[in-house]
């Protein structure tokens, strides 16, 4: 399994909400090559279009998953929403990004 940072992140296409509409059917044949796109609504990343292969994968990694590491996930998720999280600004400033 692929572990998910801000470099992979970084590394993927990135497309505005308003090509996202103009461009769609050239986007979606991209897809299989690219595996995902990041959407973004006023620069700030909103969303991932992934191709159907990727989607079937996670979802079945999902079902494969332990208990305890979606506990730990949620878990996770609750924290950053309690405001204990960094700010994506921040770590694109550490980084120099």
């Amino acid at each position: 399994m692929q572990t998910i940072n801000i470099a992979n992140l970084l590394d993927k296409k990135f497309v505005g909400a308003d090509d996202l509409r103009k461009e769609l059917t050239s986007i979606l044949n991209r897809l299989p090559e690219e595996n995902e796109v990041i959407i973004t609504q006023h620069g700030k990343p909103q969303a991932v279009l992934i191709n159907l292969e990727s989607y079937l994968e996670l979802q079945e990694q999902i079902a494969d998953a332990k208990p305890e590491l979606i506990k730990e996930i949620n878990e996770a998720i609750a924290d950053v929403k309690a405001g204990h999280g960094i700010p994506a600004e921040k770590v694109f400033k550490d980084l120099g990004l």
